[in-house]
């Protein structure tokens, strides 16, 4: 783990690509700082699932925006 990955924390999981830029999108959008991580490095991304991360210090303010979105 990098020194700065500490302060990411997984919020959501997201079943493909192109869910996941939808959701980081979103996130973006509404002024929350995010990335996306694939799972699995050795599957395709369209086959695979996608972490989406926050930083922590917003983790949980992230986590209660998707929810009221439905996610």
């Amino acid at each position: 783990m990098k020194a700065d990955d500490s302060k990411w924390v997984v919020i959501q999981m997201a079943r493909s690509a192109g869910q996941a830029e939808q959701l980081k999108r979103m996130l973006t959008e509404e002024g929350f700082m995010v990335r996306v991580r694939p799972v699995a490095r050795q599957l395709a991304s369209g086959d695979n699932y996608h972490e989406i991360m926050a930083l922590s210090s917003e983790a949980q303010e992230a986590r209660d925006f998707l929810m009221e979105k439905g996610f």
